[in-house]
């Protein structure tokens, strides 16, 4: 399949040959592609009615629901610009980002106090999915997403070309410049048509999903399978991972999506190596997954499952390369070949292009790069290279043309499914008062890949630990909490101040 233009010109079509056809199945909701093709319609009319325009960003800060995928597109329909933005954000998050992003309207679950206080002194218009305490008028700038859905509906959809702006994903939280990723509706799609091929997508695919749709990884899932006519069905949490195994059976899916840490729990604690639920294909990313965990993985699944291992980043829209099922042994630890539309080169410190079997940074060029960072040239020029995307992985091709990675050449940490810039958890440790300075490291996890870990400098005490947990999980996500605590007299650091990480690394070995 080829669409040249958008995502939503396939999903249009989609809708069209495959109106009655289940395309969200949500806890004990289910939508067919008309009535969700309705929904957008309504939605999007509204959208119009409060003065959402083309190019406009509107934020999208809700859980995964049929109303995140209705919301999604009605942004899409009027040309606007999805802002996507974690659901399990803080209040000062939202804020810093919307205000980065120029977002019009947030559209969100549930609106804090200080929001709606925040918002009510700004342009930006408040739109949530749970009833408003307050009366709800156009006037006010507060909506409730259920005016929206029952508003009379326009079956017109802008007009995209590849360059149409369609979504920014922010990749490096809150503290300084925000990088906000600007992908086209081109480079969505290029991606996904690339996605489609390899993973032989159709509509007779059913997916399960546990992925969060707000990060590139969930993105790619949910367009991907939309835009073939699939049935994608969304799972809870993986709190209760026999519960999503038991899921897999319910609903006879055909596909998973996951990082390593989901797989290891299906392996330890569920049913699935006694009886691994009969997929067509399972696909690996967020982070690479050890040897030994995929070699489990392929033994206890059913063995008409093939499972496909890949690589990517937001800045490259979603996926770079991907392993051939077939391949998997045969190159075990290798994240693949490129996708059709990407080239890759290792290349040395010089920029120059290295030989096969030597190590360099990955340099990554091809239809799904970003189109930058969102108001933020010194990072775009940083990454972006001549229009080749500077990725900050180190890893080799051997002679088969497959790609190993061997690390990153920055301080981003992936912990799971997340990049993590540790600069943002600093700035929120730096605010207690007994604290003098800190640094987070990532250190070997088998099962996320890495796990946060802290050093702090100054008042060490079993009051000043417990205030310094409450204020992590005050003000930063769960999955930005460092789990291991260390105490130290001292930061090692370079003549110019800078912090050296590799050496904290070093000392925790």
């Amino acid at each position: 399949m080829v669409i040249s233009n958008s995502p939503a010109d396939a999903f249009k079509i989609i809708c069209s040959r495959f109106a009655d056809k289940t395309a969200v199945i949500d806890k004990s909701n289910a939508i067919s592609y008309k009535e969700l093709l309705t929904s957008i319609e309504c939605v999007s009319e509204y959208l119009s009615s409060i003065g959402i325009k083309p190019g406009d960003r509107v934020a999208l800060m809700i859980d995964n629901s049929i109303d995140y995928i209705i919301a999604f597109y009605a942004i899409w329909k009027v040309g606007a610009i999805v802002v996507s933005i974690n659901p399990a954000a803080k209040v000062h998050e939202i804020i810093k980002l919307t205000k980065q992003s120029g977002a019009k309207l947030i559209i969100i679950d549930r609106l804090h106090p200080d929001l709606i206080e925040y918002f009510k002194a700004s342009e930006v218009h408040m739109m949530q999915r749970s009833e408003l305490e307050a009366k709800s008028t156009q006037e006010n700038k507060i909506h409730n997403f259920s005016m929206a859905l029952n508003y009379p509906r326009n079956e017109e959809w802008f007009s995209y070309t590849p360059e149409t702006l369609a979504q920014i994903i922010y990749t490096s939280g809150t503290t300084g410049d925000p990088k906000g990723v600007l992908l086209s509706h081109g480079n969505l799609v290029g991606n996904l048509n690339d996605i489609v091929n390899y993973l032989e997508l159709s509509d007779s695919d059913k997916v399960l999903n546990v992925l969060p749709f707000h990060y590139c990884y969930g993105n790619s899932v949910l367009h991907s399978h939309l835009m073939v006519g699939a049935t994608v069905v969304l799972s809870g949490s993986m709190a209760f991972p026999q519960e999503v195994v038991n899921q897999m059976r319910e609903y006879a899916a055909t596909g998973f999506s996951g990082v390593p840490s989901t797989y290891n729990l299906f392996l330890s604690r569920s049913d699935w190596p006694d009886n691994p639920p009969k997929l067509r294909y399972m696909t690996q990313a967020g982070g690479p997954m050890g040897k030994d965990l995929t070699k489990r993985l392929i033994a206890n699944s059913d063995q008409n499952t093939q499972l496909y291992v890949m690589y990517g980043q937001t800045e490259a829209t979603a996926r770079i390369t991907y392993l051939p099922p077939q391949m998997l042994l045969k190159k075990l630890g290798s994240a693949g070949i490129p996708l059709t539309s990407v080239d890759i080169q290792i290349r040395n410190d010089n920029g120059d292009e290295m030989e096969t079997g030597k190590v360099g940074e990955v340099f990554v060029n091809g239809v799904g790069v970003m189109q930058g960072y969102w108001q933020n040239p010194q990072a775009t020029d940083k990454t972006l290279i001549d229009g080749w995307l500077k990725t900050g992985d180190l890893g080799f091709i051997d002679e088969d043309g497959y790609l190993f990675l061997q690390g990153r050449n920055s301080d981003m940490i992936k912990v799971g499914a997340h990049r993590i810039n540790p600069l943002e958890i600093e700035e929120i440790i730096n605010q207690l008062p007994f604290v003098l300075e800190s640094a987070v490291i990532g250190i070997p996890d088998e099962i996320l890949g890495h796990k946060l870990q802290v050093f702090l400098v100054g008042e060490e005490s079993r009051e000043n630990t417990m205030m310094l947990k409450k204020h992590c999980n005050e003000y930063l996500a769960a999955h930005k909490i460092p789990k291991d605590l260390v105490w130290v007299s001292s930061l090692p650091k370079t003549s110019s101040g800078k912090i050296k990480r590799h050496e904290l690394t070093l000392e925790r070995k």
